[in-house]
């Protein structure tokens, strides 16, 4: 229940409009169990006085209309509010989740699948929804009603007000007692293998090309399968367990109202309430009244059997959000240096060292590398040895485990995150796609307006014109499935021409090109990095010569470093390197 008490405090967000649907659940359950209560006591007083006696049946007939009409009007109501105020504390909890969600990415998130985010994100959050609706609204409104119905019935009958009440009091505590241990047994596994089919299920549409490709449709269906068969047999036993609990609470209902009928055949009624209504009301009449009180009240204990049978899966919901949000990001960006300072040496490591996290295996040792404001650089080095890491560090997405990065001769950590955002465009090797038109997918890579001439004519330049020929309104869909890999390289490349940023940092660019276009693609390159500082990852060799400076890493060392010429004469390692082109 623990696990609970934070989504709890988001309550007071929205206090009125939480409160304002108890009110009218009261209210509602209240004219429901009244219409029951006074028809069963008019129909029963009306036959008793007979067609000869006078009986004011005025009052009790528009008080019987008026419980049915504020019934229907309440209820009414009572969805309205308390659906909206339920719908409003989900879309508070969704922000608030991915608010906590953003600064665990990249570091943190790495370990989760994507399929697992956004279930957690949208179905275990609306499991939430049942707190208020289905668990704490209706146990107040129960105890409330519950308190009632013994006030007013002992108005006519003490000692029989005071059995009902104890025993629908006593009922209300122990049906959700049991029904709530019944629930945790399996709500949790219930939880994760529904969380473990829709991420199966998402991965699978996702991945059908491969799938088909591979002809692995078979086993991975049967995978599939096994899960849901899972998930189904969770999800049986949660409806026997609420057939059993509504069967009980009607078994309870039944005898309650049996008894009620043989206790109040025994007793003496207020009669003076009676006479209020008409002289020719027997005592008899208010046997009715308490029969047709008991059985209605059991409306209100109906819903909590299968509500508190519900909560395992609440709990669980709670518990899997909490483990992503209760996590501390891995980079906090708690500076407050909101201009950059460029100074000869722009960038400069000092004895970096760094594993990522849950590895150990190191991906930079002892890193000493400096670079000057202009300066082109290419960071060499083969498949592993942590040329992208190198990136990842520069941009924060990552923080060293010791060593200092100096950016204008400060820490770089002593800069807020949006002024270290707009410093530095980063082109990673996965360039994403978004769902959405070709306009878009470029314009994000400006915080001003890009004109659809200036994109028209990138395109161009990088080699899409017949992506420009389609438009700039076409879309492109879930990942950019129409365009090859190198179409989507070189979409990446178009929104790094249309970056202003000062500083570039490109990681295995020409990827996936061929030569020709590759010293096309590299020339745009130098042309936009005219003023701008440029590091870029590569293991290719093309045009290696127009780089100021560069710095060749291996096994997580930086074992070389110096100018084209330099390494040309005197290392061995680049040479080796040269040799293999």
């Amino acid at each position: 229940m623990r696990a609970l008490l934070p989504f709890l405090h988001l309550f007071k967000q929205t206090k009125f409009p939480l409160f304002l649907g108890v009110v009218l659940m009261i209210s509602g359950l209240a004219a429901s169990i009244g219409l029951l209560t006074l028809s069963g006591w008019f129909l029963a007083a009306t036959a008793i006085a007979g067609a000869g006696a006078l009986f004011n049946f005025f009052y009790p007939s528009a008080s019987v209309r008026g419980l049915a009409i504020g019934r229907t009007a309440l209820r009414y109501f009572e969805k309205i509010v308390t659906h909206d105020a339920t719908f409003r504390l989900l879309a508070k909890l969704r922000v608030q989740v991915f608010s906590k969600i953003i600064p665990l990415s990249p570091a943190v998130l790495n370990r989760y699948r994507n399929s697992d985010l956004l279930n957690r994100l949208v179905a275990d959050v609306d499991t939430l929804d049942s707190l208020y609706l289905r668990l704490i609204a209706p146990f107040i409104s129960a105890v409330v009603v519950i308190s009632f119905i013994t006030f007013g019935l002992s108005l006519f009958n003490l000692s029989l007000a005071l059995t009902i009440g104890s025993i629908l009091l006593i009922l209300l505590l122990v049906i959700p007692t049991i029904f709530y241990r019944l629930g945790l047994k399996f709500g949790k596994k219930l939880t994760e293998s529904r969380a473990l089919y829709r991420s199966q299920f998402v991965e699978f549409i996702q991945a059908q090309a491969e799938i088909l490709l591979f002809n692995a449709e078979d086993k991975l269906r049967q995978q599939l399968n096994r899960t849901e068969a899972q998930w189904q047999d969770y999800q049986q036993q949660e409806s026997k367990l609420a057939g059993f609990s509504t069967a009980l609470l009607m078994f309870a209902n039944g005898v309650l109202v049996v008894l009620t009928l043989w206790l109040a055949a025994n007793l003496d009624f207020n009669s003076d309430i009676g006479a209020h209504w008409g002289s020719v009301v027997e005592r008899f009449a208010f046997i009715a009244l308490f029969t047709m009180s008991a059985l209605a009240a059991f409306e209100i204990l109906m819903p909590l059997g299968s509500a508190f049978l519900h909560i395992g899966q609440v709990i669980s919901s709670a518990e899997r959000i909490s483990e992503i949000v209760d996590q501390t990001p891995l980079v906090a960006f708690q500076g407050t240096q909101t201009a950059a300072s460029f100074s000869e040496v722009l960038l400069e490591l000092k004895n970096v060292h760094f594993h990522y996290p849950e590895r150990q295996d190191v991906a930079l040792k002892d890193l000493n590398l400096q670079i000057k404001t202009g300066q082109k650089v290419a960071i060499l080095g083969k498949t592993g040895s942590g040329k992208s890491t190198l990136l990842q560090l520069l941009v924060r997405n990552y923080d060293p485990n010791s060593g200092e990065i100096l950016f204008g001769n400060q820490s770089i950590t002593a800069y807020s995150e949006s002024t270290l955002r707009q410093q530095f465009c980063f082109l990673t090797q996965r360039v994403h796609i978004f769902s959405d038109t070709l306009r878009q997918n470029l314009q994000f890579a400006s915080l001003t307006k890009i004109s659809d001439e200036k994109m028209l004519e990138v395109l161009e330049q990088v080699g899409l014109a017949n992506l420009a020929e389609a438009g700039l309104n076409q879309w492109l869909g879930d990942g950019g499935r129409p365009l090859s890999g190198g179409e989507q390289r070189r979409l990446g490349l178009a929104r790094m021409l249309l970056n202003d940023a000062p500083i570039l940092l490109l990681d295995e660019p020409t990827e996936g090109l061929d030569r020709d276009t590759e010293r096309q693609i590299l020339k745009l390159i130098f042309a936009h990095c005219h003023n701008k500082t440029l590091l870029m990852v590569t293991h290719r060799l093309t045009e290696i010569e127009q780089f100021d400076h560069i710095a060749i890493i291996d096994n997580a060392l930086l074992v070389e470093k110096g100018s084209y010429a330099e390494l040309s004469q005197n290392s061995t390692y680049f040479s080796r390197l040269m040799e293999r082109v």
